[in-house]
């Protein structure tokens, strides 16, 4: 008898069904982001598409040369790998089993040398023109729309408003903070 298992999903109102909310929330973006693309692009549906399908590549193709930190996502990933290893039962895998929260714990990306920003320019449209199976002009009209495009990329995310509240609070222990510090300073 197999046991009974509950799983949460989310469903769109167009009747998708996805696993997790970012998933769903990503679908809904969809139009909005389009939209956008359509009008950066002045209607061109076949440069819109190509965006939109190379979005990873576009948005990973500014980040070229940036330190990268591990994400929460991206730990969750190695945890579930690491499970599924200890699962499969190989003997070969007793050390990775044995050491697997330190693995976790230890996990970074490999360091990347820094580049100015004329390096960094220069990689993003190289990985751009490999996409775009050589096509520098549209590479080089990416980079130029840079900003526009990777707005267009974030149309639909809702942002938190800051209260006003909140900031004059902010403005106020940081005026304090200065005027502590500036006395510090006579002080001494």
């Amino acid at each position: 008898m197999s046991t009974p298992e509950l799983k949460q999903c989310f469903t769109t109102p167009d009747g998708q069904v996805f696993d997790t909310k970012a998933e769903a929330m990503d679908h809904l973006r969809q139009p909005k982001i389009k939209e956008a693309l359509m009008s950066l692009t002045d209607n061109n549906e076949e440069l819109c598409d190509w965006l939109i399908e190379n979005m990873d590549t576009v948005t990973d193709a500014f980040d070229t040369g940036s330190i990268k930190r591990v994400t929460k996502n991206e730990k969750k990933l190695l945890i579930k790998a690491l499970e599924a290893v200890a699962a499969d039962g190989n003997s070969a895998f007793k050390f990775i089993i044995e050491n697997s929260e330190a693995i976790v714990d230890s996990f970074r990306w490999p360091t990347v040398k820094r580049m100015t920003d004329e390096e960094k320019a220069v990689a993003a449209k190289n990985s751009m023109v490999a996409a775009s199976d050589g096509n520098e002009e549209l590479a080089d009209w990416v980079l130029e729309n840079k900003d526009a495009v990777l707005e267009a990329f974030d149309a639909g995310k809702v942002k938190r408003q800051v209260s006003e509240k909140a900031k004059k609070a902010l403005e106020e222990y940081r005026a304090k903070q200065a005027a502590e510090k500036e006395k510090a300073a006579k002080e001494a």
